[in-house]
């Protein structure tokens, strides 16, 4: 279980990694913004949720609960409660993996729940501990920062099984074997499982962007009509593949066709060939006693070892036609090897996505000047050289 608050007081100062005495007490002043953190929340997390924010019970059940849930919306009054899905980094499968991120949103406060550990909320709190930017203007804008970069998570994905969907299109036609067809399952089932956690998404941003909901406040709608676009695209992306998928299939099983029309023509070649010699062995098999040749002494040892030339001499032909599977694998081309999509260097996944946030803050901060003297300093902090410095650093002050 991990907890981590931040509080953005009156002032606009940010409080980063406070206790859950402060978390209380900023609870109760009903002033400034505050973050909730949760991962892999349990019993007392769940009594906290409940006592303390008096959410609803089966809302916060649902939250802390490992099963996939869809992506919706409800208004429970003082709060929203928003669920939405994003690629789970965590998994190791060839399949894509999707995990969930709970967003409790109230007038002063937003709690997330989620069960493992998620790149996009990493990103957000890097610039929230910078100086607290993404809270100073309200839990609607804070929650908008937490989707656009719940959204931008997928691309890094996306673009991996594009590469793929190209090295499965060369084996297609130049090996169709069965690692290929595993692979081409493989990433239709990543696509259908993109599909599932995206589709529901898009009803729940375009609530958000009808101004259905007084909580989020004014100006924030049409920034979540704008995920609605990066979300089609994304969508769109996934389509892509899977037609190209669905057309490297249709491409396998016509090479696979074809393939065995021509063994089919071969082996009709050869059994032509060998229809003569069958016939003049059904021949000289005859049970007649007075045959020519039948005293010459080595004749019977001349068939055999003739026989046995032309039986070596059409197993190596099919060999090097690789219709038998016998000792071709050492000049067979390369396998298509284990593909995981989600596999993404971490600190590289949260720079990129800490970028987007940046840029999605920039369109949405009203005072031009002020932010042009911001990001280039967030642009330096979240240099991915500058991100592994600071991770190392980390880690050997907790060691």
């Amino acid at each position: 279980m991990s907890l981590i608050a931040h509080y953005l007081d009156a002032d606009n100062q940010i409080h980063s990694d406070i206790d859950l005495e402060a978390v209380l007490t900023a609870r109760k002043s009903r002033s400034g913004l505050l973050w909730l953190d949760l991962t892999g929340a349990g019993d007392d997390e769940r009594e906290l949720l409940l006592d303390e924010f008096k959410f609803h019970p089966l809302v916060v059940d649902g939250a802390i609960n490992t099963d996939v849930r869809p992506a919706r919306v409800e208004d429970f009054g003082d709060y929203i409660f928003v669920n939405a899905r994003s690629v789970d980094y965590a998994a190791e499968t060839e399949v894509v993996q999707t995990t969930d991120l709970g967003m409790f949103i109230g007038q002063n406060f937003v709690v997330t729940v989620h069960n493992e550990e998620m790149p996009s909320v990493e990103a957000v709190k890097q610039l929230v501990e910078i100086d607290g930017r993404p809270m100073m203007k309200g839990s609607g804008f804070f929650a908008h920062a937490l989707f656009d970069s719940l959204i931008q998570a997928i691309l890094p994905t996306l673009d991996r099984m594009e590469d793929h969907a190209d090295a499965i299109e060369e084996q297609v036609l130049v090996n169709p074997d069965n690692s290929a067809l595993i692979a081409l399952m493989a990433i239709k089932r990543s696509c259908l499982s993109l599909n599932r956690a995206l589709i529901p998404q898009r009803e729940v941003l375009s609530r958000l962007g009808r101004r259905e909901f007084d909580l989020l406040g004014s100006g924030v709608d049409i920034y979540f009509r704008d995920l609605i676009d990066d979300l089609l695209r994304v969508q769109t992306a996934n389509d892509v593949i899977r037609e190209r998928a669905d057309t490297s299939l249709a491409t396998y099983l016509s090479v696979v066709s074809n393939r065995q029309n021509e063994i089919m023509k071969v082996l009709s070649i050869v059994a032509t060939i060998f229809l003569p010699l069958g016939l003049i062995a059904g021949l000289f098999g005859m049970n007649f006693v007075n045959m020519p040749g039948l005293g010459f002494r080595w004749g019977y040892h001349i068939v055999v070892a003739a026989s046995l030339i032309a039986l070596a001499l059409v197993i190596w032909m099919f060999w090097l036609k690789r219709w038998v599977i016998a000792g071709a694998g050492l000049f067979r081309p390369r396998r298509l090897t284990r593909f995981v999509p989600s596999a993404v260097d971490p600190v590289q996944l949260t720079g990129f996505l800490t970028q987007t946030t940046v840029r999605s803050l920039r369109r949405a901060e009203s005072d031009i000047t002020s932010t042009a003297r911001w990001v280039p300093s967030i642009f330096q902090r979240i240099n991915p050289v500058n991100l592994r410095r600071e991770t190392g650093e980390r880690q050997s002050d907790s060691d």
